[in-house]
């Protein structure tokens, strides 16, 4: 497999998943509002229901036109796993950054671009052997998955969806 392939392959549904939220003026905040025992948000004021529900609705979307093109009913649920992983991994790296005392919207560079993607990662090296056997095309795809995301942030916020270059 080569790795445009790889890419599409695994990395697609994730990546449509963790843009999709920014799509959504979500209100109903993730945490309720709540505050954790350091006393900061949990997630913070950019994760809202709204938001993780455009994430699934996108991924999952993705995730069926990935397992037709590839006529592969099991990679349509490895995606959609894959999807539900890396917005948890989204909110992973939300918590982290509040326990930092990171504002929502303030970069933290690395975990920004790939919390969501190691959590799919971990989820595929854990369900998919011939995952695990491609570590060479893992680390590409995270190196893409970097750049990409630094590239549509700075689309996002030329078109109004984000409110930071980063």
């Amino acid at each position: 497999m080569v790795l445009v392939e790889f890419v599409l392959v695994y990395y697609l549904s994730p990546m449509v998943a963790n843009s999709a939220p920014v799509l959504v003026r979500g209100r109903t905040l993730i945490d309720g509002g709540r505050l954790f025992l350091d006393g900061r948000p949990v997630f913070g004021s950019h994760k809202t229901w709204e938001g993780f529900l455009a994430g699934v609705v996108m991924g999952f979307t993705s995730s069926c036109t990935v397992g037709l093109v590839f006529e592969s009913l099991p990679l349509t649920f490895l995606n959609m796993g894959g999807v539900v992983a890396a917005l948890l991994g989204d909110l992973v790296g939300a918590f982290v950054k509040r326990r930092l005392g990171i504002e929502p919207g303030e970069p933290l560079p690395v975990v920004d671009q790939l919390d969501f993607a190691l959590a799919a990662t971990l989820l595929y090296l854990l369900l998919d052997a011939g995952f695990a056997s491609r570590l060479d095309l893992v680390v590409m795809s995270l190196l893409i998955i970097l750049v990409l995301h630094l590239l549509t942030n700075n689309v996002a916020f030329v078109l109004g969806l984000k409110n930071k270059r980063w």
